[in-house]
């Protein structure tokens, strides 16, 4: 070997070493941080019935789902030889238009589940009929609305019957019935139901014509007492 050439030689042999040197530390620190991830705690599970992050923003509110819509009634003057009658014991459908023959001809048993009765088409009276346990009352405009204060207004027994006309709003005032208030009635199954006034309506330019009563209806569950 040419002795000019041995210092070259030697010095590529170091600087090959010191390249296998640092690859293999390279690789030594490679897998000392792969390792390190395979063994990093893994971020807390949400707790049970947490909602899961939609990036909305911390504390905003979020829309509940509709409850069932509530069954609506209109108390008005009815068609011509027709006659409105309602089971607030019915899941739906309560409010009913039958011909005043068909009405009459109705067995007894069928008529004692009415639970309010249009007595007079012509001025649009309607009635809480008497017997089998049922009676009626209002609960007036501001009160607080719950099963207690309906169910004592309906044993107060003070509602019987009451017309829906425009000549007849100082009566409806004066029996608390108005936008606002409830009827409550104790049906013959021994039911507690609500009828909130959503609505009321008249003709202002016809004294002699009927109004309009919209309630809302509210199933509030048997009465045992």
């Amino acid at each position: 070997m040419d002795p000019d050439q041995a210092p070259a030689r030697r010095r590529q042999r170091s600087a090959a070493a010191v390249v296998a040197v640092l690859i293999g530390c390279g690789l030594l620190a490679g897998l000392y941080l792969a390792d390190r991830g395979e063994h990093r705690a893994a971020p807390p599970a949400p707790a049970p019935g947490a909602p899961e992050n939609s990036g909305a923003p911390a504390g905003s509110a979020t829309s509940a789902a509709p409850g069932p819509a509530l069954e609506r009634i209109v108390l008005e003057r009815a068609p011509q030889g027709k006659v409105q009658v309602i089971d607030l014991d019915l899941p739906s459908g309560r409010s009913q238009l039958t011909t005043d023959e068909e009405w009459q001809q109705r067995a007894d048993g069928d008529r004692a589940h009415i639970d309010l009765l249009m007595v007079d088409a012509a001025t649009a009276e309607f009635e809480v009929p008497s017997g089998d346990g049922r009676i009626g009352g209002v609960l007036a405009p501001n009160w607080p609305v719950t099963r207690e204060t309906c169910l004592r207004a309906a044993n107060s027994g003070s509602l019987t019957r009451f017309r829906v006309g425009t000549g007849d709003r100082s009566s409806l005032a004066s029996l608390g019935l108005q936008r606002g208030s409830a009827i409550c009635v104790v049906t013959d199954s021994r039911q507690l139901v609500q009828l909130s006034v959503t609505d009321q309506t008249f003709d202002n330019a016809k004294i002699n014509t009927t109004g309009r009563l919209t309630v809302a209806v509210t199933p509030l569950g048997p009465v045992t007492d």
